[in-house]
């Protein structure tokens, strides 16, 4: 289907469909105020669609106007008021307004309105451990594990949570289970390695960063996380370790970010040793 001229917008022998697909494809190109006049368009032809409502405060999340945005969910609602999508995306509006309550009582409601799903639990964990709501958020990754016992990012965030309360030995066991499911999630064989260097078994981390960079050799946390583990093992045997090596990898990682303060913090420790 051709793209509608934008003159033509407004005649009325199109389906909402029409104005659906056409409000979608000027999304992606990025012609946001053509892609609200064919939502708003199927507003016009449907009103009572509360799918038409959520396009349209998309459109207005993706211009930063979230009061708009809001107010376009909150119509969503006021047509479908179970509408489980309406409610996340207000309450992903209300945090990124920094309005945390209100937030958390929106995912709680979407919670009681479908125990069983997922995304409500997940987007309530997410905002507990974002600010360190440690208990609360595990509570909830445990939740969607019970829900979903292969729910990797679930299983992951619990674990991180547990390696932050230096409860290492149920960490390791979270990683190990996610990497039993998704073997190459780099993220899960970095987080494992820290786990084995945290409770000083160097070498076991250092071949578990390796299997993250087979995975993904430009993983930054990695390299850096392989390359100061190499550093505690040059230090306690100079003869395993060449320095040079260490600082290659090192460079590596500021190939890709230049202000990584903590590669910045090594390089100085190996220059002063």
């Amino acid at each position: 289907m051709n793209i509608a001229n934008s003159k033509n917008i407004n005649k009325d022998n199109y389906s909402p469909s029409d104005y659906e697909n056409w409000g979608f494809i000027y999304l992606e190109n990025k012609e946001f105020d053509q892609a609200l006049k064919c939502f708003q368009k199927t507003i016009e032809l449907e009103p009572h669609n509360p799918k038409n409502y959520i396009h349209l405060g998309y459109v207005y999340e993706k211009m930063d106007m979230l009061d708009s945005a809001k107010k376009s969910y909150e119509k969503a609602l006021e047509v479908k008021s179970d509408y489980i999508e309406a409610i996340l995306k207000i309450g992903h509006i209300l945090e990124m307004q920094g309005d945390y309550h209100n937030a958390v009582e929106l995912y709680t409601r979407a919670i009681d309105i479908a125990p069983q799903a997922i995304e409500p639990r997940f987007c309530l964990a997410t905002l507990y451990d974002r600010h360190d709501m440690y208990d609360e958020a595990a509570e909830e990754y445990e939740n969607i594990i019970e829900i979903n016992p292969k729910h990797t990012k679930a299983i992951h965030n619990l674990g991180r949570i547990y390696f932050q309360d230096g409860d290492y030995a149920r960490a390791l066991k979270s990683f190990q289970k996610v990497l039993n499911i998704e073997p190459e999630n780099t993220d899960a064989w970095n987080d494992l390695g820290s786990v084995y260097e945290i409770t000083n078994n160097l070498i076991q981390a250092i071949s578990t960063y390796r299997k993250a960079l087979k995975v993904n050799p430009l993983h930054e946390d990695t390299n850096y996380n392989l390359a100061n583990a190499y550093f505690s093992l040059f230090l306690s045997n100079p003869n395993i370790v060449k320095i040079d090596d260490i600082v290659e990898r090192l460079q590596l990682v500021l190939s890709q970010n230049p202000n990584n303060r903590k590669v910045w913090e090594l390089l100085s420790k190996i220059k002063a040793s």
